[in-house]
C-alpha cells in the first residue's frame, strides 16, 4: 500500500486517536483534513499508510509531527480588536497586582504579543503565558520574527514602537515585549492545566474550541472553571459559543465585545488533575458539529451591528433562552442574508430548540448564501478548511444524515 488516500478503516483508527489525544471531533469536515495530512505525513516519511497509522499510537514524536501538520495556525495581530479594547478599558483596571493572561492556543504568537502590547500601553505589570500543542507554532512564537505580510492588524505606530526591521522584509518583536511572554508546550486535552491557571485573571482561548468534539469542550471548560478564581475572564472567538455545553461561565458584554465570567456559584478551584483517558469504543461519525463550531464569517471582521446581534443571540442561549437566541440570530440573518454563518447559527439554534423543520430551512439558506459567495473569501475565513467540506456539512444537515 503506498501513500495514497487512506481507506476508511485506517482513517477511522487515526480519527479516533486524534479525537482521544487532540480533541478533534470526528466529523466529515475534519476527516477530510486528517485524510490529507495522513497521506502527506506518510509520504514525507517514506512509509506506507498502514505502517504509519499503526505507529502513531505508540510513537509520540510521530503524533507530534502530525499535530504540527494538522493544526491550523491562522491568526493575526489584534484579531477582533474589540476584545483587546475591552481588556484595556474594562478588565485590566479592575485587576489588583500583576496581571496573568493565558493565551491558550497561541498559534504563531501574534495574539500573545498583542496582549503584551496592551499591558505595555496600560502601564500594567504582568505577563502572558503562551501555550500551544504545535511545536512549530511555539518555535515561531519564541522567535518573534514576522514577515511584513504577517503584520495584519498592527498599526504603523505600534509596529514602529514594538518591532524593529530586519533583513528580508522581516520584523522582530523588541526584547522588552518578548520578556513579558512565556512560551510553553501544552495540550488542552491530555495535559494537566498549567500551574499558572489558578493565578490567571484573563484567558484568551479563541478559535480553538471550534475544533473540539462536544465532550472535550465540556471537559476542558469544566476543568478550567474549577481552576480559575471567581470572576476570571474568558475570551472566545467571535464565532464561538459555549451556551449549549456548560453553565459554569456567564456571558458579560463589554462594549462591543463579550467575555465569559466564571460564575461565582460554580465549584471552587480544585487541584488540577490530568483528565482520565479510558478506552473508548468506535462510534459513528456525526454530522453535527460541536456547538462551539460556528464557521467564521467571510471577510475580515463582522459589521458592528451584526456582531452585536450574534453576541446577543449567544448571550440568550447561554441563559437557556432558546427563543431569545433564535430571535437575535434571525435578525442577524435578515441583516446579512449573504453571510452563510448567519443562517448556520440560526439553524443550530433552531435545532437546539427542537424545531427541526425551521432548522432545515435555515441550513438551506446557508447553502444558498454559500453559493453566492466568492470561494477565496470563504476559504480565507474557514481556518484551513475547504469550501467543499463546508458544503458537505450543510448538505448532510439538510438531508438529516451523517456525512
Amino acid at each position: 500500500m503506498n501513500a495514497a488516500t487512506p481507506p476508511d478503516a485506517l482513517l477511522d483508527r487515526a480519527a479516533e486517536l486524534m479525537d482521544r489525544e487532540l480533541g478533534l471531533r470526528p466529523d466529515q469536515t475534519l476527516r477530510g483534513r486528517l485524510q490529507r495530512c495522513l497521506r502527506d505525513e506518510a509520504a514525507a516519511r517514506g512509509e506506507n499508510l498502514m505502517d504509519y497509522v499503526a505507529r502513531l499510537a505508540a510513537d509520540p514524536s510521530a503524533r507530534q509531527s502530525l499535530y504540527d501538520r494538522l493544526t491550523v495556525q491562522e491568526t493575526a495581530f489584534f484579531r477582533h480588536p474589540g476584545q483587546f479594547q475591552a481588556l484595556a478599558d474594562r478588565v485590566l483596571p479592575g485587576i489588583d497586582g500583576p496581571a496573568v493572561i493565558w493565551s491558550a492556543g497561541c498559534s504563531n504568537g501574534q495574539e500573545p504579543y498583542s496582549l503584551a502590547m496592551i499591558l505595555e500601553e496600560q502601564a500594567a505589570p504582568g505577563l502572558v503565558i503562551a501555550t500551544d500543542v504545535s511545536t512549530q507554532a511555539l518555535r515561531r512564537t519564541s522567535e518573534a520574527s514576522y514577515h511584513s505580510r504577517e503584520l495584519t492588524g498592527l498599526s504603523p505606530a505600534r509596529r514602529d514602537r514594538y518591532l524593529t526591521g530586519g533583513p528580508g522584509d522581516r520584523w522582530e518583536v523588541c526584547k522588552g515585549l518578548r520578556d513579558r511572554v512565556t512560551v510553553q508546550h501544552h495540550n488542552l486535552i491530555t495535559d494537566p492545566l498549567p500551574d499558572h491557571v489558578a493565578r490567571c485573571q484573563v484567558v484568551f482561548c479563541r478559535n480553538v474550541l471550534i475544533y473540539f468534539s462536544t465532550e472535550h469542550v465540556t471537559a476542558f471548560l469544566t476543568r478550567l472553571a474549577g481552576a480559575l478564581a471567581p470572576g476570571a475572564c474568558l475570551f472566545l472567538g467571535y464565532a464561538e459559543t459555549i451556551w449549549q455545553v456548560t453553565h459554569l461561565f456567564e456571558p458579560v458584554r463589554l462594549g462591543d465585545a463579550f467575555e465569559y465570567h466564571r460564575r461565582r456559584d460554580s465549584p471552587a478551584p480544585t487541584a488540577v488533575r490530568t483528565p482520565a483517558r479510558p478506552a473508548r469504543p468506535a462510534r459513528k461519525h456525526s454530522a453535527r458539529p460541536s456547538p462551539a463550531r460556528h464557521a467564521a464569517i467571510p471577510g475580515d471582521e463582522p459589521a458592528a451591528s451584526s456582531l452585536v446581534l450574534v453576541q446577543a443571540g449567544q448571550a440568550g442561549g447561554a441563559g437557556g433562552d432558546h427563543q431569545a437566541a433564535i430571535g437575535e440570530f434571525r435578525r442577524h440573518a435578515f441583516l446579512e442574508p449573504d453571510q452563510p454563518i448567519a443562517h448556520l447559527q440560526l439553524g443550530l439554534a433552531l435545532e437546539a430548540a427542537g424545531d427541526r423543520p425551521s432548522a432545515q430551512r435555515a441550513y438551506r439558506a446557508a447553502r444558498a448564501a454559500l453559493d453566492r459567495c466568492e470561494a477565496p473569501a470563504v476559504e480565507s475565513a474557514l481556518g484551513g478548511y475547504r469550501v467543499e467540506e463546508l458544503i458537505r456539512l450543510l448538505d448532510s444537515k439538510q438531508e438529516g444524515r451523517h456525512p
